[in-house]
C-alpha cells in the first residue's frame, strides 16, 4: 500500500537551484547596490580590489598597516591555530566580534582585529557558479557580502600563484541568508580570492585510508599556493584569518594532502638542534588561524590528517538525525558533481586511451552514489556543471571549507 499522507522534506534539487539562482541575481543587481550608497567604505573597499602575482616574502617595512592608529606590530608568540566546524563568515564574525577586554567596543570594522578569509575561487569565472544557482562557498560568499562586484573580469584566469586581495567586504546576510541584517549588525571582513588545483591525479594508500598525490609537482604547486595566501595576510597586516580544507571538495584534492600542506606552511619544523627546516618562512603578525570545515567527516579526517599544532573547538550539540541527513545530502550532491564533471572531461577527450581511464573512474563514482540517487537529481547536477563550465567553473564542494 502507498503512502496516505504526502511527503514532507526539501523541495527538489532543480527547484532550490532555481530559487538561489533567482536570488543571486537579486542581490548582484538589486540590492548590493542598494547598499552601497549607505556603505560608502564598501565601496572604497570594491575599488580598492587588487590581484597580485608571487608576491614575496613581507618584511616588517613593507606590511601595510590596514587603518589609523592600527597595530601592526611584530606577534614573535605561536601561531594559535584552532579547527571549527562551522562555515567560513560563521568563524570569521566570531573572531571579529570577540571582546580582548571586558569594556571593549566589538570591533564590527575590522580596524583593529584585521580579519580576512579565503575565497576558495573558481579560476575561471568571477563568483564561479553564483548566478546559475550553486551553492559552494564561494557563492555563499557572494550571496551574503560585497565580495562579487570586486573580482573584476581581467583579473580572470587567476593566475596559479596569484590572488585578488578585497579590504572592507560588508557582510550583510547572516548563515541562513534569508533576510538582510539590520545596519548596525551588518560587519566588515577582508577577503583573499584564489584558486587550488583542480582534478590532480591521485591514489587511495588502502592501509591509512588517505588519497594522495601521484605527482610530487602537484604536492609542491599547492603547497606554494598555500603561501602566497599566507605573505598576502602579512603584506596586509591581517592578524586572524579563515581558511579551510582548500579544494577537497569536486576538485578532487585530497584531505590527507591538503592538511599536511597548510602543516607545513604554517609550522616550520625543527631539526633538533634549535634551527627551522622545510619552511623557512615565518608568519610574524599573524596571530590565529582558524580552519573552517562545515562538514565534521571532513573536519575530523583533516584533523586527523594535520596532528600536533591544531586544537578542535567544542561543537554545539545538534539533533544527530538531521546532522546526518544533511551530510548525506551534501556528500552525495558533491559526488554527483564530481561525475557530471567527469563526464564531461570523457566527452572532450579525444585520445582513447585517457578516455578509458577516465570510464574506469567514473564508474567508480557512480557505484559510490547512494541507491536513492535518481534521473532527476543527477540531471540537474549535469545542467549545473554544463552551465558553470561554459562561463568557468566553481569548486562545489569547498563549503568543505
Amino acid at each position: 500500500m502507498g503512502r496516505t499522507q504526502p511527503s514532507v522534506g526539501q523541495p527538489p534539487a532543480a527547484f532550490r537551484k532555481a530559487a538561489r539562482a533567482k536570488k543571486a541575481k537579486v542581490t548582484l543587481n538589486q540590492l548590493i547596490p542598494s547598499l552601497l550608497p549607505t556603505h560608502p567604505r564598501a565601496r572604497r573597499g570594491i575599488d580598492s580590489a587588487e590581484l597580485i602575482i608571487e608576491p614575496k616574502s613581507a618584511t616588517k617595512e613593507t606590511r601595510t598597516p590596514k587603518a589609523e592608529g592600527a597595530d601592526v606590530s611584530e606577534t614573535n608568540g605561536p601561531l594559535h591555530i584552532r579547527l571549527q566546524v562551522a562555515d567560513t563568515l560563521t568563524a570569521a564574525h566570531a573572531l571579529v566580534t570577540e571582546k580582548a577586554e571586558p569594556n571593549r567596543p566589538v570591533d564590527i570594522s575590522n580596524k583593529e582585529t584585521r580579519v580576512a578569509i579565503l575565497n576558495m575561487a573558481s579560476p575561471l569565472t568571477p563568483g564561479g557558479g553564483f548566478v546559475n544557482g550553486a551553492g559552494s562557498q564561494e557563492e555563499s560568499l557572494c550571496m551574503r557580502t560585497t565580495l562579487l562586484p570586486s573580482l573584476k573580469d581581467e583579473y580572470y584566469r587567476l593566475p596559479e600563484l596569484g590572488a585578488i586581495y578585497t579590504p572592507d567586504v560588508l557582510v550583510f546576510r547572516d548563515e541562513d541568508a534569508d533576510e538582510v541584517l539590520e545596519k548596525r549588525d551588518r560587519w566588515f571582513v577582508d577577503c583573499i580570492s584564489a584558486a587550488m588545483l583542480r582534478n590532480p591525479e591521485i591514489e587511495r594508500d588502502e592501509d591509512t585510508g588517505f588519497s594522495h598525490y601521484v605527482q610530487e609537482k602537484d604536492r609542491q604547486l599547492i603547497l606554494e599556493k598555500m603561501k602566497i595566501v599566507l605573505r598576502i595576510c602579512q603584506l596586509k597586516g591581517i592578524k586572524k584569518i579563515v581558511l579551510g580544507a582548500w579544494g577537497c571538495g569536486a576538485y578532487g584534492n585530497p584531505v590527507a594532502e591538503v592538511a599536511k600542506a597548510w602543516k607545513k606552511a604554517l609550522l616550520p619544523r625543527n631539526d633538533g638542534k634549535g634551527k627551522k627546516k622545510g619552511n623557512k618562512e615565518t608568519w610574524s603578525g599573524i596571530e590565529e588561524v582558524v580552519f573552517a570545515i562545515k562538514d565534521t567527516g571532513m573536519a575530523d579526517a583533516f584533523q586527523e590528517a594535520f596532528g600536533k599544532g591544531i586544537e578542535r573547538d567544542v561543537e554545539a550539540e545538534v539533533d544527530e538525525s538531521d546532522e546526518e541527513i544533511d551530510i548525506v545530502q551534501k556528500n552525495k550532491e558533491e559526488l554527483q558533481a564530481r561525475i557530471a564533471e567527469l563526464k564531461q572531461r570523457i566527452d572532450a577527450t579525444p585520445n582513447p586511451q585517457v578516455k578509458t581511464g577516465l570510464n574506469s573512474i567514473l564508474a567508480g563514482l557512480i557505484s559510490q552514489l547512494p541507491a536513492d540517487s535518481g534521473k532527476e537529481s543527477d540531471e540537474e547536477e549535469d545542467e549545473r556543471e554544463g552551465s558553470e563550465d561554459k562561463s568557468g567553473d566553481s569548486d562545489v564542494g569547498s563549503e568543505e571549507a
